[in-house]
This record gives structure tokens, sequence and C-alpha cells, in this order.
């Protein structure tokens, strides 16, 4: 089966949840949800075959599924706690926080390509009060010269971000975000029940390395890059069912042993 098609699905997966949110937050209608989803993803799927938008897995709002979560909106809402979402993709997690009343002043996405901040604009008809309160940029993990111009929030969000690299360019991501963030940095990825780096196919034709990390790899990780700095205080293996295939996705929280 072709890559693409294997991680494509045609119809958005629009539950009670999913409606509320878009009809309160976006003032979208249930009627015209499912055309406004389509649209957007599809103007996205032309540029990046991303499993995330192929499979509406950017519908999770998977920010709000951490076990620190309502701690993060807590301290943002009565101790003006900052979050960064690194890798931010169309947003959907930023508009999750702000959905849950943390002021945008106090959260900022950041982004490779601006294509993606675009079209979570678009996505969220939102670009207006985002655009004034400068929440999203775009930027490069790598940039050394703009990590420093970034002030450290106190909570990292990454998700869907650490498990697009081989295991050697994971370490350094690993220690730049650690650069970012004061508290604990989040997040969800691809994970595996045995530590593995494997293959990844592209629609470019590029060959490249991934890892998918088991609870103990992952810990041994951010152990050795960080010098037991940044610990692991959770991970834990997901399988996910959906329907034509399983996946495993790790949650993690990563935190500070220096506070």
């Amino acid at each position: 089966m072709d890559q693409q098609i294997k991680h494509y699905v045609d119809e958005p997966p629009i539950n009670p949840y999913v409606e509320t949110f878009f009809s309160s937050y976006a003032s979208i209608s249930p009627t015209e949800l499912r055309q406004h989803l389509i649209h957007v993803r599809e103007n996205a799927w032309k540029n990046f075959d991303y499993h995330c938008l192929g499979r509406w897995t950017f519908l999770d709002f998977s920010i709000r599924q951490s076990p620190i979560y309502n701690e993060i909106v807590d301290k943002c809402k009565n101790d003006g706690a900052t979050v960064i979402d690194f890798g931010c993709c169309l947003g959907q997690d930023i508009r999750q926080l702000a959905y849950d009343g943390v002021p945008l002043e106090q959260i900022r996405g950041y982004e490779l390509d601006p294509f993606f901040i675009q079209q979570g604009y678009e996505l969220f008809r939102d670009e207006n009060p985002m655009k004034e309160k400068k929440v999203f940029h775009s930027a490069d993990i790598f940039d050394d010269k703009l990590l420093e111009t970034i002030e450290p929030a106190d909570y990292v969000h990454v998700g869907s971000f650490i498990h697009l690299f081989d295991f050697e360019t994971q370490k350094d991501v690993c220690r730049r975000l650690a650069r970012l963030s004061k508290n604990a940095i989040i997040g969800r990825q691809s994970g595996s029940e045995v530590a593995e780096e494997h293959s990844r196919h592209r629609r470019s034709n590029e060959n490249s390395k991934r890892m998918r990390h088991s609870p103990e790899s992952f810990r041994d990780m951010w152990n050795e890059v960080t010098n037991g700095q940044w610990q692991v205080e959770y991970a834990n293996l997901k399988t996910i069912d959906d329907g034509d295939r399983v996946r495993v996705m790790l949650s993690f929280v990563v935190r500070n042993t220096k506070l």
C-alpha cells in the first residue's frame, strides 16, 4: 500500500468535543464544520504528507491529555506562568490553552514553516487576535542565534516533534529544548516497547532515520544529555487502535530537578 494512502483518512473524526470546541472558539456551526475541516486539511496535505494531517490527529488536542495539564493551566491563570509550544504545526494545542482561559500574552508557538501558522489562522479563524498578541513565530530548533533571543517559558510543549529525528539528533534537540524551559517539558510522540531506530520515507523520496523510544530509553536519553538536571517524571506508552492500524504513543513529562 502506498505510504501516503496508508496515512490518509477521508473523514474528519468529529466528536462532541471537537464540535463544541469549534462552535465556541471559532464560531463554526456543526453544519459547516465538516467541510471547513476538510478544506483546511486538504490545503495542508497538498504541501506536507504528515501523519498528523492525513489521520487528523491534530484534532486530538493532545496537550489536554498530559498528566500535568491541569497544573499548567492553574499556574498560568493564577501565577502568570508561561508556555511555549515548539513545533506547534497548526497550533491546535495553543488554542486549547486559550480555550481553557490562559491569556494569549503567556503563550508562544514556534513552527519551522510559516505555512502551518497561516493554515492555523484559517482553521481556527483567529488571525487578528493571534497576530495582535504576536503568539506565533517561525523558528528552527537548530538556529543557535534564534534560540538565544527566545525567553525561556515555565513549560514547553513538544507534540509529535522529538520523534522526527534520529537518535543522535534527538539528543541535541533535547538539550535545546531544555534551554527554553524553566520547569517542565511535556508532550507525546511515537513510541515502542523496544527502542528502535527505523527508516522514514517521505513523498520527496528522501530517506532518513527516526528514533522511537521505550519509556526506559527515553529516560536514559534525558539523563545522559542533561547530566541528570532534567529527569523523566512520567513516560507511558498507550496503544491506539485506529481501526485499520495500531499505533503506539509515548506520553511524557520531563522535569527540571534544579528548581
